[in-house]
This record gives C-alpha cells, structure tokens and sequence, in this order.
C-alpha cells in the first residue's frame, strides 16, 4: 500500500491563552500542510534539533541491528533538515481535498524512497515545550510506520496511528538511558499526544496509553493490531487508561515504572519476547 503519512504533532496545555492559540494554529497546519508557520526556531535551536535528531538516529540504528527481525531489512534514511515546502519529485505525494501534493509537507514517511523527512520549523514548538525526548518521539512514530510496511500490515485508520504511537514507545523503550530519557519525559510525551487527539489519530486517552503501552508499562496490551483494535474501541480495563479517558488531560497520572513487560522493538508489533 502507497501512502504519504503527514504525522500529526501534538502541544501541551498552556495556562497562557495567547501561547495557547499560537501553538493550535501551528499544529492545525500540520493536519492540513498547508498553512505557513508563525514560529522559526532560532539558530541555536535548530543545532540542539539537529543533534537531537542525529543521536536518535544512532540509537536506532544500534537497536534495528539487534533485533533478529529488524535486521534483516534496510532502515529508513532519515534527512534531518528539510522545509515543508521542499519539493521532492518522483518521489511521495499525497492529496488532500482533492489537491495533490508534491512538497513535503510536515515531518512525514515516504515509502517509495523510504525515508524519514525531519521539518524542523514545524518540529521546534514541540522541542520548546518537551525537549529533544520529543523529537525523538516524533521521528520514531515514522519509524513505526515504515514497520507497518515492512511487515505489510494494511493501514486502517486510527488502530494504524495508534500502532505508530506505541511502536514509538517501543522503540525510545530499549534504551532510555541510552537517550537519557526519564519517566517524566515519558509522561511528558504521552500529555504531548494526550493533548490533541482527532479522528484520524484517536482519543488523547487512547493516544497516552499507546505510548506507555509501547514503553512496556502495561500489562494488559502490546502493540499489535489486534492490541490496537481494542484501544481504538476504548475495551481496556487497566485503571490507568480509565484514568486517562475520565479527564482532559495526563497531568496527574501516574505514568512512570519499571518496563517489566517491555518487549523487543519487532516483538512489540509481531509478538514474542
């Protein structure tokens, strides 16, 4: 299946309304990618973008030749730094309201020359307000979806989305001291994804609980999508996602643990150990 993946970023809930407002209309330009950004990171920004990004490339290279599964296939190239309206032709469109669409849009998978698209102007919202746990949070949602592929799962809209999500947490899972991320990056991430939900993507309950599910912090479900499916259908019974679901936001609940069933990155999608 051919598809161009735009990823949908996420904001945290800021107690300033004007920030607020700045930060819904950068990310509504990401569902469409089609509206110009408001915010550019600075000089500096954008180096500590690309240091992030290039350090989570490492890690996933060392993590993808461990895995029996993984390493059998080539991962995706990723291009750190590219502009959303970088053309890439002969390569992946996509169409949107009956528009087709040759730039690149937001930071996307392009399956016809597997690669990874890093749009960092539309990325450093999410750096400012998470750090660089959050980009690598982003790139590996890609990552999952490029997994979808390779495994040849077909994209169903929502349960694939939330597949990614918890693929995320999969992969930043095998070695989050690698990363230096912390269980508060963690629960940082999931307010990220808690905090803009839609139809295409699911609940921001559902959206959180992919991830800490991924990070091998429930005992109840994996990545698969049979996993997925009962996400997308709110049939969860662990007390954490009927927490999440109760109320309007991730802040307050516990999200932290030990990863005791934290699984291999393959293994968190195929099953297994």
């Amino acid at each position: 299946m051919m598809y161009r993946h735009r990823v949908a970023m996420w904001s945290k809930q800021s107690k300033n309304d004007f920030a607020n407002k700045i930060i819904h209309r950068i990310f509504s330009s990401l569902f469409t990618a089609s509206v110009a950004l408001a915010i550019a990171p600075v000089a500096s920004q954008a180096m500590d973008m690309n240091n992030s990004v290039e350090t989570f490339g490492s890690y996933v290279l060392y993590h993808w030749q461990k895995d029996p599964e993984l390493n059998k296939f080539n991962p995706p190239q990723i291009i750190t730094n590219v502009d959303s309206k970088t053309k890439v032709l002969g390569g992946c469109i996509s169409t949107y309201n009956g528009r087709t669409a040759l730039d690149v849009g937001g930071t996307s998978y392009c399956p016809a020359t597997n690669t990874i698209y890093v749009v960092q102007d539309q990325l450093s919202p999410l750096f400012k307000y998470f750090g660089p746990a959050s980009i690598a949070f982003v790139v590996s949602h890609e990552y999952g979806h490029y997994l979808q592929k390779v495994f040849e799962i077909p994209y169903e809209k929502v349960v694939s989305e939330l597949q990614a999500d918890c693929m995320s947490g999969a992969i930043l899972g095998q070695g989050a001291d690698e990363l230096g991320i912390t269980s508060r990056d963690i629960i940082n991430m999931s307010e990220a994804a808690y905090s803009i939900g839609d139809p295409d993507h699911g609940t921001g309950a559902q959206r959180a609980y992919a991830v800490y599910s991924g990070f091998g912090l429930s005992a109840e479900i994996t990545c698969s999508k049979e996993d997925m499916k009962k996400l997308s259908s709110n049939q969860i019974k662990d007390p954490v996602f009927k927490q999440l679901a109760s109320q309007r936001s991730a802040e307050g609940v516990d999200l932290s643990g030990p990863q005791v069933h934290l699984k291999s990155i393959s293994a968190s999608l195929l099953g297994g150990l």
